[in-house]
């Protein structure tokens, strides 16, 4: 009410003062009065869906409005008129690209079984609107350039069919065919037919196979072709199948991997039933085959049994004397064959030594071959056949590499030779204590591997030649260096000093895990983390768990470094065996342990962590683990750093796994 004039403006309605007016016989009329609105209050911009299909006021409180909340109701609130109408043209584009898809498989299964009434009708509608249908008249042009016709399966052409329907799915041209062809894969197989095999054959042969040149490409593909058992088996083909399915994935949808692994399981079972049937068969396919299994093995996290398979084809390998200069079984007649024999002998001769020496210096076992192969290439000789030689990571056109395949490969049997020795010495501890004489040893195989890395052409280091199987090279270095100073690290304590000031382990192990780390990033720049070969899990896994000690805001890298090793580990998870998620599981278990600031850690570190925990990783992965595979404690301080060893522990996968479970229920 209004105050009359004579109170003063006071109004005494409330105390029950009786106004001046009332005493003259007069009432005040009381009146309405439009009250005026708050300065704070504002116009609902948006009801929520509830409250606009009851018809009742919103007051636009989100997430859940105060009527939705009093009536215990769904709230959620739709669109403005432009994204509704946004949201509708991406579903009208999705079902665009849906129908346009299904459309090119009809295409493609028309003209295989030649079935002319399909072919007429959409000839008939490409004529009549042929602008609207220019993503299919793409994928027709693909047929006409004679490509392979899609199967109903793993192809390149399958590849072809994903870029031609979503043109911004990639930038990079796709080759026109496989560089490698089989017409013969009836002979060993009938799982996959040609088009198939030639498609997962130039995937092992392009990504894997130059690390360690485990298969010579040309012995190999000739007794393929030829129906020849001297250097192919059914047994190593679907090995090498298996390592293809791997590798491959739908290119519009990578993560897709569904037909690879149904293949991969089939292929798998058939090496089970083939290694029965072969394993006794003294000849290189069988002990190149058992070596493979045995890297299978370890991506399956059964590290136990897959070594054993790696030294028994070591075993096999000397038996068939590859260790020596002149083996019985390189022997040709022609001249020309005896040059490519040649050339098998001291690629598969030194790949088997090294694959057994990474063995041996990984999991803690004995080297099959105490001393490296009695023949090698000479610079002049590698140089020779690295000539012209040109490297493009299938199935993209670009870019473009020189490979110097032979030329690594000479350099890499320097290194695996420090390899072996160190992974010798190793096994003394912790039986023996180290003594001043161990120092000294130490710092001679540090100074031969400093040697090794000044003697190396300027061609095959990173500079130069960033192609992935130097890169790797490369990390095979550091990651020695980093095994031979954690003994030191491992066993050491404050009675024993190094014989020299050079040779600190502390400081030599931290810089070349700074190495490993930005090595990594330059394989992701230059490579992306689609295909890998299979030794890249060690490295992702010794990088991760370190960068996890280095993480600080002064330093971004290491940041970077462990989103790398985390998104490279669940790229191979999607192709290769439960140790990628062993690996994962590992660092998610040391992120928890040592909790970092969480803006350290990038928001694809935390995606896939979350992806791992809810469905990745189960107590079944647990219970099967059979690993044996050391993980190193890094110590995550400069004050740890100067500690004597017992500040440094190593542990088996398996064991640390199970310890830092129980230990983080514990905690919940």
């Amino acid at each position: 009410m209004q105050a009359s004039a004579e109170s003063g403006g006071t109004d005494n309605t409330l105390t029950g003062a009786v106004p001046a007016t009332a005493q003259k016989g007069k009432l005040p009329i009381p009146r309405l009065v439009t009250p005026s609105p708050k300065a704070n209050q504002q116009r609902t911009a948006r009801a929520c869906v509830a409250c606009r299909a009851r018809k009742t006021k919103c007051d636009g409180r989100k997430p859940v409005c105060r009527q939705c909340s009093r009536l215990d109701l769904d709230c959620n609130y739709a669109g403005s008129k432009r994204e509704r109408q946004q949201l509708e043209l991406n579903s009208v584009r999705s079902r665009v690209t849906a129908y346009e898809s299904l459309l090119r498989e009809i295409i493609s299964e028309s003209n295989r079984r030649d079935i002319r009434p399909i072919e007429e009708i959409i000839s008939k509608h490409l004529q009549g609107n042929s602008e609207a249908f220019s993503t299919l008249m793409t994928a027709r042009s693909l047929s006409d350039q004679h490509l392979p016709s899609p199967p109903p399966g793993i192809s390149l052409a399958r590849m072809h069919l994903a870029l031609a329907s979503n043109r911004a799915s990639s930038t990079q041209p796709l080759q026109d065919c496989p560089p490698i062809q089989t017409s013969n894969i009836g002979h060993w197989t009938d799982l996959v037919d040609n088009t198939t095999a030639s498609h997962l054959l130039s995937l092992y042969f392009i990504w894997d196979n130059p690390t360690w040149h485990l298969i010579d490409q040309e012995m190999f593909l000739r007794d393929l072709e030829r129906g020849h058992t001297r250097f192919c088996s059914s047994l190593l083909v679907h090995a090498l199948l298996f390592f293809g399915c791997s590798f491959s994935y739908h290119l519009a949808r990578f993560t897709d991997r569904q037909e690879e692994k149904v293949l991969g399981q089939k292929l798998y079972s058939a090496l089970q039933r083939l290694w029965n049937l072969e394993k006794d068969i003294t000849c290189l396919p069988t002990a190149q085959s058992s070596i493979m299994i045995g890297l299978l093995c370890c991506t399956f996290g059964l590290d136990r049994m897959g070594t054993r398979y790696i030294m028994h084809g070591a075993t096999l390998s000397r038996r068939l004397g590859l260790h020596h200069e002149h083996p019985s079984f390189f022997r040709s007649d022609g001249d020309e064959e005896a040059e490519s024999a040649s050339r098998c002998h001291k690629l598969v001769a030194w790949a088997v030594f090294d694959v057994q020496a990474l063995a041996a210096q990984v999991y803690r076992k004995e080297s099959a071959w105490k001393e490296p192969p009695s023949v090698s290439f000479s610079q002049t000789e590698a140089a020779a056949l690295d000539e012209g030689d040109e490297w493009s990571p299938y199935p993209f056109l670009t870019p473009i590499f020189r490979p110097c395949v032979h030329t690594a490969a000479r350099a890499r049997g320097g290194l695996v030779i420090i390899v072996n020795e160190i992974a010798a010495f190793a096994l003394k501890f912790p039986d023996s204590s180290l003594d001043h004489n161990d120092w000294a040893y130490g710092s001679q195989l540090y100074r031969k591997l400093l040697n090794w890395r000044a003697s190396l052409p300027s061609i095959i280091t990173p500079d130069e030649n960033t192609s992935p199987h130097i890169l790797i090279l490369h990390m095979y270095y550091q990651a020695t260096i980093v095994s031979l100073c954690e003994i030191f690290n491992l066993y050491s304590n404050s009675t024993t000093l190094p014989s020299s000031a050079d040779f600190d382990t502390q400081g030599v192990k931290l810089q070349a895990m700074g190495a490993i780390g930005s090595l990594i990033l330059l394989f992701q720049t230059c490579h992306g983390f689609k295909s890998l070969p299979i030794v890249m899990l060690h490295y992702f896994c010794a990088a991760g768990v370190h960068s996890i000690s280095q993480l600080r805001p002064q330093d971004p890298k290491w940041s970077l470094v462990l989103e790398s090793c985390v998104v490279g580990l669940w790229h191979m998870s999607l192709g290769w065996g439960r140790l990628c998620t062993a690996f994962l599981r590992t660092i998610e278990l040391v992120l928890k342990a040592t909790k970092p600031e969480p803006y350290l850690v990038s928001p694809k570190v935390k995606a896939v962590m979350q992806q791992l925990n809810t469905n990745r990783w189960t107590a079944t992965d647990v219970k099967s683990l059979s690993a044996d595979y050391v993980v190193y404690h890094v110590p995550n301080s400069q004050e740890e750093c100067t500690a004597a060893g017992s500040r440094h522990m190593a542990h088996g996968l398996q064991n640390l796994i199970h310890a830092m479970d129980e230990h983080s229920l514990d905690d919940g």
